[in-house]
């Protein structure tokens, strides 16, 4: 059975919550980082989170659902991205990296927490796989720029 419209567009505005957390989180460490090419790599994650956020944007829209404005659904998650902000502010762009990393590691969970319910239609499926596909890969890139600065 195919999960109500409500509950559908309750698991979409947590994760855009979840993408506009990103969104900012990542801005904020390419502000932070004194690297030219991590300042790239952060700014383009930003733009990514954005990109992400409008698909959802739009699929709420479809569902005649309005979008949240606020950013964090969760405040672990939201904490996580202002610990970014807190922890790089005059540090190092280890610092930044490893900040980075929890934030995708709590996105992650979240995308893991919306896959795990097996009654989402086929089309929202498709598009949070997507997504948590693209979120992993940043993940992994990090964890390896983590490696690589500490």
């Amino acid at each position: 059975m195919t999960m109500t419209t409500d509950k559908v567009n309750d698991k979409l505005q947590y994760l855009l919550g979840t993408l506009r957390d990103g969104e900012k989180g990542f801005a904020d460490a390419a502000d932070h980082a004194t690297d030219a090419s991590l300042q790239q790599l952060f700014r383009s994650r930003s733009s990514q989170r954005g990109d992400m956020a409008r698909n959802i944007e739009a699929h709420l829209l479809q569902n005649g659902e309005k979008p949240k404005e606020s950013g964090s659904v969760g405040a672990a998650l939201h904490r996580t991205w202002l610990n970014v902000r807190d922890a790089v502010t005059g540090k190092g762009d280890a610092a930044v990296v490893a900040e980075t990393v929890r934030g995708e590691d709590a996105a992650i969970k979240n995308y893991k927490d919306v896959l795990n319910e097996t009654d989402l239609p086929s089309d929202v499926r498709s598009m949070v796989e997507s997504q948590y596909t693209q979120i992993q890969a940043s993940d992994t890139e990090l964890q390896g720029l983590k490696q690589r600065y500490s």
